[in-house]
């Protein structure tokens, strides 16, 4: 009886556009490039070419995700999501392709290992489904402000000066405002009051579903008990962060781009900008976050430490307010991973105050 041999590994690369495909599959005999549509019956096609033991590559993006659970759950081989933004610093390369880009992401993975890649956690079916709702009030949200924006250039137009925006942001007091207007900008502004109509009737239908996903979730709302935190920034951080995924809070920090830019040269130490990479969002939301807590009378350890750097050391407001919203991501990280509720506690005393600073300007 002939025991059938079993096959070398390969290494592919996809790369993804909206659709099409180009795969690269590099083995020992040598590299075979193809291409595909991204369809259904186009990603059953690729499928079928896969191996239980090849390794696959992909950039991180909505597509990746579900494409890496088909292979995983189709064909059995090892899926790496990468992340897209550090792959010119692994592979550097003048050239930009579809096909180059396939093959590059087939060679990161026979050359690095495993622990040296920068992989992206897919996320699971849950997360997934709160991500997109958040994403889609994000869309409504943000389509408010512009249609609130045009209306207000209307006014403009006619010369009006004394029409704010905050006087167009409730129906009531649009429909009483566009009264004023005449012409054009008269017939324009009723259209673009219906739009408005739409969009908040929209938000509002998303936060109900906001709210009943977050009703019963211990976690989302463990996290609300801490200052300036509230259902939707709860929500998100949920959403987006997994404290299996973090060995600790630093992590999580740098994973929502809260960490500054540091520059070492010889004996010369510099920290630029914060490094915004991850999701912005998210990190607007923990901004907004801890300004609000920064204005309630529970604000505790974290409102000191924002007192204590704008009074005290003359650090401005924006980038105090900065150093905040990475202490309370890694606060809400901790009350996830440990299981623990939230305690006010006072601002470390005067023996610690040097140490503080600096790490607070460095944020």
């Amino acid at each position: 009886m002939k025991v059938e041999k079993a096959k070398e590994p390969r290494c592919v690369g996809i790369d993804l556009g909206k659709r099409t495909y180009e795969v690269a599959i590099v083995e020992k005999g040598g590299v075979t490039i193809s291409n595909g549509k991204t369809c259904v019956a186009g990603r059953q096609a690729l499928y079928k070419k896969l191996r239980p033991n090849d390794k696959v590559a992909l950039e991180a993006g909505n597509l990746a995700f579900i494409i890496a659970k088909e292979i995983e759950a189709s064909v059995g081989c090892q899926v790496y999501v990468l992340n897209p933004s550090h792959l010119a610093l692994i592979y550097g390369s003048m050239k930009k392709t579809d096909k180059e880009d396939s093959l590059k992401l087939a060679h990161i993975i026979e050359d690095f290992q495993e622990e040296r890649l920068p992989v992206v956690p897919v996320p699971s079916d849950k997360e997934m489904g709160r991500r997109k709702l958040l994403a889609c009030y994000r869309r409504a949200q943000q389509s408010r402000i512009r249609e609130i924006n045009k209306l207000h250039g209307l006014f403009l137009a006619q010369g009006i000066t004394t029409m704010t925006k905050e006087n167009l942001s409730t129906g009531n007091s649009r429909k009483e405002a566009i009264a004023v207007l005449t012409g054009i900008e008269l017939e324009e502004s009723k259209y673009l009051v219906a739009c408005l109509d739409l969009h908040e009737q929209q938000m509002q239908a998303l936060q109900g579903q906001i709210k009943k996903e977050s009703h019963g979730d211990e976690v989302i709302e463990r996290l609300q008990s801490v200052p300036g935190v509230g259902p939707m920034v709860a929500f998100a951080f949920v959403s987006h962060v997994g404290a299996e995924r973090f060995e600790n809070a630093s992590q999580v920090s740098n994973y929502l781009g809260l960490v500054p830019r540091v520059y070492i040269s010889g004996e010369t130490v510099r920290y630029g900008r914060i490094t915004k990479r991850g999701n912005g969002y998210l990190r607007a939301l923990l901004v907004q976050a801890a300004w609000a807590l920064t204005r309630t009378k529970q604000g505790g350890k974290l409102k000191e430490r924002f007192e204590y750097m704008t009074v005290e050391k003359s650090v401005s407001k924006k980038k105090a307010i900065v150093a905040v919203a990475r202490r309370m991501a890694e606060l809400l990280y901790a009350l996830m991973r440990d299981g623990t509720n939230y305690e006010n506690r006072p601002f470390t005393g005067e023996k610690k105050v040097e140490e503080l600073a600096q790490l607070a300007m460095s944020a």
